[in-house]
């Protein structure tokens, strides 16, 4: 589930570890590694035409922090390097998506979610479920954060900046 969440915010990731991009496992015990499954948004969605991601590098690792008391993770570290390759379905034009971030990633149990982040992250916003319009954005930064509500409301703070608009690219 939280895989799906992840991918559907478009990339996954959350504070500033400062530990680079890795394409190996992380030192030391507990690192788990998922397979980022590929992404499709119909026309409407974040951009005004269909949009299909899939990852062309993805090496990310995880690490369980605490745990809720059902056994599911309450806070994980996420690190590793995650490019996707977004294409506008109608046109064929791709480009490439950084969503390399190092992250703390919080569940809690209403089903919300804080992502403290360092680095980039590509993050879908659909029409008012956000604090940035609709769009597909690779945001970047040194330290930034992104809250996500139990009904998927978007909220993105800190020392973030929008190094692509991806619909814009791609239209």
């Amino acid at each position: 589930m939280r895989r799906l969440i992840a991918a559907a915010v478009s990339g996954l990731l959350a504070v500033a570890l400062g530990a680079p991009a890795r394409a190996s496992r992380p030192e030391g015990p507990g690192w788990e590694r998922e397979i980022t499954p590929p992404f499709d948004f119909a026309a409407g969605v974040p951009c005004d035409f269909a949009v299909h991601g899939e990852p062309v590098v993805d090496a990310v690792y995880y690490k369980t922090l605490t745990t809720k008391p059902d056994g599911t993770p309450a806070t994980q570290v996420a690190v590793g390097p995650l490019i996707y390759r977004v294409t506008n379905v109608a046109t064929g034009e791709a480009t490439r998506a950084d969503a390399s971030s190092s992250a703390l990633l919080t569940y809690r149990e209403d089903g919300s979610q804080t992502w403290l982040l360092h680095g980039p992250l590509l993050v879908r916003f659909r029409e008012g479920n956000g604090n940035l319009p609709r769009g597909l954005y690779n945001l970047d930064g040194a330290a930034w954060r992104l809250d996500i509500t139990a009904d998927g409301h978007l909220t993105v703070s800190g020392g973030y900046r929008i190094i692509k608009d991806v619909c814009a690219t791609l239209a």
